[in-house]
């Protein structure tokens, strides 16, 4: 299969002037008028609720509650938190009439800071990603998006559109191959200066990534379809890229090598019923805005809710040819279950597994090119102690079965392969704005290599474990 590169421009220009059709509307009107219209509440079941918002008191999804619950715990459709979806309203002379069309922007502040208690040499925390920097302050994310949500669920023909900017810590994690690196993986529009380095290039600490830019049609059939084209977040997984949708500070192992960050291409999200769901899509490979060999990969998933809406299973698929060392079109293909289930309104069970392989993807020790291997084991458990503090626990293993995820060895010089991480950590929720996020981490690992000499992953591969205290503080505007 091939995807023509010039249907990613196609959906660059529709998303980029969709905003303009707002713009010749009458000012005066658009500026007097208090939008009355709610988004249907998010239908995927792909993304399990990891703590329970509270849900008094009750207030009306109109501008005045939006305008006048900031300082109280109001539903999420109230917009408590769009302190920058208020200033422009009173400030930009173009923003009424965009959000006359249901046109909104938000965003969030997410920084924090890692102890590690070994005190690497080097500064890092790798393997663990994301909160990378070892006793340094990180701003991981600030991150801003625009969008135009469909009516999903609704009984007419909808459109709609979502473009995501990211600077911080966390840019050198979601960039595309083609978009922010070149072909190379070197640094399209960030500095090169910095210390983060993959193989030749150098890449800064801080920079610029745009995660997300594509446009929407939803079709009122079944009981809703939507069809996304551009570039967009993975639905393969338990945790995701952005701070607020997570409960833990750091992520897992699965998250950070075993899967995908973005696609680029198109994703068909089918509601059958009220219980279940299909995904159906064309992309290009993992992480990447353009693809020298033009291949493409499948996304496929189903997803099911229990009637009593405590129960979700999430099984999704990518399988396509992918760029490796040994071969420019091998075949790559993940599969991801997620089941969470609610005991009671309190307790929360998440399990995560993962398999992926990689066609000739390392070398065993006969020194032939063979497929590689990865999997994992996550389980996660929380409790909402108070509607405002939880308490929760990860346990994971991952198997790095042909090291060609992790520290990217050739097999004949490698042993080992498990990586294991239990995080204990807490949310904390003063304002219904502000999420405070501290944990504390133990890694271990058997993985060790003779050539070069590396007797363990941690604390600049010195070190078979690894202890971290950390955690961060989320401000959603």
């Amino acid at each position: 299969m091939q995807i023509n590169k010039i249907s990613q421009w196609i959906v660059v220009v529709v998303a980029l002037c969709t905003p303009c059709l707002s713009y010749g509307q009458d000012y005066q009107v658009a500026q007097t008028a208090s939008p009355d219209y709610a988004p249907v509440e998010d239908q995927s079941v792909y993304q399990p609720v990891s703590m329970n918002y509270s849900e008094a008191p009750a207030c009306s999804p109109d501008q005045a509650c939006a305008e006048g619950c900031v300082n109280e715990i109001c539903l999420p459709e109230c917009q408590c938190c769009n302190f920058l979806d208020q200033f422009l309203m009173s400030h930009s002379p173009i923003y009424p009439s965009m959000k006359s069309q249901r046109i909104q922007v938000g965003g969030w502040l997410d920084q924090g800071f890692t102890g590690n208690f070994q005190k690497p040499s080097n500064n890092f925390n790798l393997p663990v990603t994301f909160n990378d920097r070892s006793n340094e302050y990180q701003m991981n994310q600030l991150y801003l998006f625009m969008e135009r949500a469909v009516d999903f669920g609704g009984d007419e023909l909808d459109w709609g559109f979502r473009a995501d900017l990211l600077y911080g810590t966390d840019y050198f994690y979601t960039t595309a191959t083609g978009l922010e690196t070149h072909s190379d993986g070197s640094p399209h529009w960030n500095s090169g200066d910095g210390p983060r380095r993959i193989g030749t290039n150098t890449y800064a600490m801080y920079g610029l990534a745009m995660p997300q830019l594509y446009a929407e049609l939803y079709v009122p059939f079944l009981e809703g379809v939507s069809i996304k084209a551009g570039h967009f977040y993975t639905p393969i997984g338990y945790e995701k890229v952005t701070a607020p949708d997570n409960f833990f500070y750091s992520h897992s192992y699965s998250m950070q090598y075993g899967e995908p960050f973005t696609h680029t291409g198109m994703l068909a999200t089918f509601q059958v019923s009220e219980r279940l769901q299909l995904l159906a899509g064309v992309a290009r490979g993992w992480d990447a805005w353009e693809d020298p060999s033009d291949d493409a990969e499948l996304l496929a998933g189903i997803g099911w809710t229990s009637y009593d809406e405590g129960t979700s299973i999430n099984l999704a698929l990518s399988s396509g040819d992918q760029d490796t060392l040994n071969n420019a079109s091998a075949n790559r293909t993940i599969i991801s279950f997620v089941l969470s289930h609610e005991f009671n309104d309190c307790l929360t069970y998440v399990f995560q597994s993962d398999f992926g392989i990689q066609e000739d993807g390392s070398i065993n020790n006969a020194f032939q090119v063979t497929p590689a291997k990865w999997y994992s084991i996550n389980q996660y458990l929380y409790y909402d102690v108070t509607e405002k503090f939880a308490v929760g626990a990860r346990f994971e293993w991952f198997r790095d079965q042909d090291y060609s995820r992790v520290l990217q060895l050739p097999a004949p010089f490698a042993s080992g392969g498990n990586y294991y991480e239990l995080t204990v950590g807490a949310n904390w929720r003063p304002h219904q704005c502000v999420t405070v996020r501290p944990e504390l981490r133990f890694d271990w690992s058997d993985t060790s290599s003779t050539v070069p000499n590396i007797p363990g992953p941690y604390r600049n591969f010195q070190e078979d474990y690894q202890v971290l205290l950390g955690g961060d503080v989320i401000i959603r505007f």
